[in-house]
């Protein structure tokens, strides 16, 4: 467990702290009716959006949708116009967006006002840099099981992690799950984590598109989210498929992902039987994603450990249960439309693949899975950080 740092501690030499009226030689805070709020969209400069790019595009389009705060973009605590943000997330790519961000760095720069709320929607690149600083945490699988990533990953989620929650107003946590495995390793954060909920969406011309497509010709099949990589556990799902109970399945499974860590080996152990039960689809759209989750019977979520599972609560929103393990935020999310298995134990998963396979059981789960996942919405997700920048 560690003990964290006051921000006033880690102030660098020469740094000024930020006062009521911002930090020396900074303009005064501007006086408006609403609270005003910076949000770091770094994570959109991505090409291709999935993770954390979608949870920002997500919550700045929730908190816009608000209305409640006067809401900014910005990266490097260089201000990005608002109309290039949202250019960009309405077609749901960063390709042309750091460009853009750095002919306006470059020519008309503006930085951010260190007297307003400044929000990172993952680890900071820089911190005690504003009066009032938070960032989200999603999880920290990277302390819990560093041996299932790799030590370049660790090391960008630790080596800060203590001066960034310490210079942290309030730290977002994506799940109950997270903010009780955050304030146990952190014992001095309690009474300073604000539990953040995220939402799924899809664009609304996604049913239409997918009605004037053929049918997918994969059979029967369930879909498996996520980079494949150890803390996945899809070995386990390998395992499974060599169980009594699912022997006669014609069951098949679509893993949807990039190619992760310690792959090779993994690939490697399968079997031609096993092989042609299981299609790796690598990165796909938006659209081939959802297209994949609809036609599919149910989800299956083997992971050891997930901040939240943004994927879960996808499948859910489109009506499919999810199989998942009973673990971290998994209960939370999924509720009572899904089964849960241990995550280390083959027997457990395969007994329920085949109760899934069931007509009747996947009829009583998927009737509760859009109820479960409409407790996840936008407003849900806007109103903490919108409470919180209207704070003082």
């Amino acid at each position: 467990m560690h003990d964290l740092i006051a921000p006033s501690a880690l102030m660098t030499e020469g740094q000024a702290a930020p006062v009521d009226g911002g930090a020396a030689g900074a303009p005064a805070r501007r006086t408006t009716r609403s609270a005003r709020l910076t949000l770091d969209i770094g994570p959109l400069l991505d090409n291709q959006w999935t993770g954390i790019p979608v949870f920002t595009r997500r919550l700045a389009e929730a908190l816009l949708r608000d209305g409640r705060i006067d809401l900014s973009f910005s990266f490097n605590l260089t201000r990005i116009r608002n109309s290039t943000v949202e250019a960009a997330m309405k077609a749901g790519t960063g390709t042309f967006l750091r460009q853009d961000y750095e002919d306006y760095a470059y020519g008309d720069c503006r930085p951010v006002d260190p007297g307003e709320p400044i929000l990172y929607p993952s680890a900071k690149k820089a911190y005690c840099m504003g009066a009032r600083e938070a960032s989200v945490v999603h999880d920290i699988s990277t302390l819990v099981m560093p041996e299932n990533h790799e030590a370049a990953n660790v090391s960008h989620h630790l080596d800060d992690i203590v001066h960034e929650l310490g210079s942290n107003e309030t730290t977002f946590c994506v799940s109950e799950a997270t903010k009780f495995a955050l304030e146990t390793y952190f014992p001095s954060l309690a009474g300073r984590t604000t539990l953040l909920y995220q939402y799924a969406d899809w664009p609304p011309e996604f049913r239409t598109m997918d009605r004037n497509l053929p049918r997918l010709k994969i059979g029967r099949y369930a879909v498996v989210v996520g980079t494949i990589e150890p803390r996945k556990n899809l070995a386990i799902l390998l395992r499974a498929l060599s169980q009594p109970a699912l022997d006669r399945s014609d069951l098949k499974f679509v893993i949807i992902g990039k190619v992760g860590w310690l792959v090779e080996s993994f690939l490697n152990e399968l079997t031609p039987a096993q092989k042609a039960r299981l299609i790796f689809s690598g990165f796909v759209s938006e659209f081939m994603k959802y297209r994949l989750i609809a036609h599919a019977d149910f989800m299956v979520f083997p992971s050891f450990y997930e901040g939240f599972g943004i994927p879960a609560l996808e499948a859910l929103s489109l009506g499919k249960p999810v199989l998942a393990s009973k673990t971290s935020s998994f209960p939370e999310v999924i509720g009572s439309a899904g089964l849960y298995f241990d995550p280390v134990s083959a027997e457990a998963l395969a007994d329920c693949l085949a109760r899934m396979t069931h007509e009747a059981t996947l009829a009583q789960l998927a009737s509760e899975a859009e109820a479960q996942s409409r407790q996840f919405n936008w407003r849900r997700m806007a109103d903490p950080v919108a409470k919180w920048a209207a704070q003082h």
